[in-house]
């Protein structure tokens, strides 16, 4: 049986009042300030990250960014206004600079999603100077650096009032490809959720995975910020999808359509060795995807059991190094070996 508890953030971390038990649990993360309301699920669900992000380690299942876990989160709703609805005016790039240099909020590179995240994660952004570091204010930094206009919430001043029929259209324009599937979600969508009063938004770092979605993004649990009352600072999390409201996928970051190369076989029995380079922010469930063509969570265990160290662990499995003291199977910069 769940218990209804209240948390608050001390760097980056929950604390709670009391044992979690049962399922998902309830926490509007307090501690004399407003913030938002985020259930946390009971069970850990395996996150899947894009490479080039920063800070990330792997292994036993678990992912960090800079040390921490990335949590497991079944919904997220704030607890007040977004921005100030009478303040959704167009922000333009001052003429001549680089869209966000000298304006009222900071230049950060979107050129990739992963520049983009590396460049705020852990940062606090107030872009319209209404309640503090809003989620809405994290979209809003992005669209303004990316489009060279503010993200809208069509008078709602909700974060979910940017996804609803007749403001996605102004928020689309000729930048972004809108979307309801979440299934088309990539790295570098903003990620809309319909939930609660005002919902929530932020900026997916990983593909859909299984019905979740790792998230960048504002007031989800990160650290407090200096002097605020309301928001928490950048963080990633992996959320539950079942409250999706739509994305808006930047034009620029769509693979393009490339030549058919010869297909990479997957891995056939009768072959008794393959070998893979291994990368930072790999993990074995996208390893073997990639050999295999899908993932079976529930042969896993057995399939990491193949898998060998040649370079940094020689002779070690893949599984050995989960369940040793240290918890790490995969190490970048490794060379592992499929062995029947």
């Amino acid at each position: 049986m769940s218990k209804k508890l209240i948390g608050y953030i001390i760097g980056g971390a929950v604390l709670l009042a009391a044992a979690i038990t049962g399922a998902a649990v309830n926490i509007n993360i307090e501690n004399g300030k407003v913030k938002a309301d985020i259930v946390y699920s009971a069970e850990s669900v395996t996150p899947e990250i894009t490479e080039g992000v920063d800070g990330i380690e792997s292994g036993r299942g678990e992912v960090k960014i800079n040390g921490e876990t990335i949590p497991t989160v079944e919904s997220v709703d704030a607890t007040g206004p977004q921005v100030n609805p009478e303040d959704e005016t167009p922000t333009e790039c001052p003429e001549g600079e680089e869209c966000g240099r000298g304006a009222t909020y900071p230049y950060v590179d979107t050129s990739t999603p992963q520049a983009f995240i590396n460049a705020t994660l852990g940062g606090c952004y107030d872009v319209d100077g209404h309640y503090n570091e809003q989620c809405w204010d994290y979209a809003a930094l992005f669209f303004l650096n990316y489009a060279g206009r503010t993200f809208y919430t069509c008078g709602t001043g909700a974060a979910k009032g940017a996804f609803a029929d007749g403001c996605w259209q102004k928020n689309a324009g000729n930048e972004f490809v809108f979307t309801t599937n979440p299934t088309d979600i990539i790295p570098g969508a903003i990620v809309g959720f319909n939930n609660g009063t005002f919902g929530h938004v932020g900026i997916a770092t990983g593909y859909y995975n299984n019905g979740y979605v790792t998230l960048a993004g504002q007031n989800q649990g990160g650290g407090l910020c200096p002097g605020s009352t309301m928001g928490a600072r950048v963080n990633v999390i992996n959320i539950s999808l079942k409250y999706f409201a739509g994305a808006f996928i930047p034009k620029t970051y769509i693979p393009r359509p490339q030549p058919s190369p010869e297909p990479t076989p997957a891995h056939s029995p009768a072959e008794d060795t393959i070998t893979y380079v291994v990368k930072r922010g790999d993990s074995l469930s996208a390893i073997m995807k990639r050999f295999e063509g899908t993932i079976d969570w529930n042969m896993m265990n057995d399939y990491a059991k193949h898998w060998v160290s040649t370079k940094i662990k020689p002779g070690q499995t893949v599984y050995e190094g989960w369940t040793s003291r240290f918890g790490v199977g995969l190490y970048a910069g490794d060379v592992i070996e499929y062995r029947k």
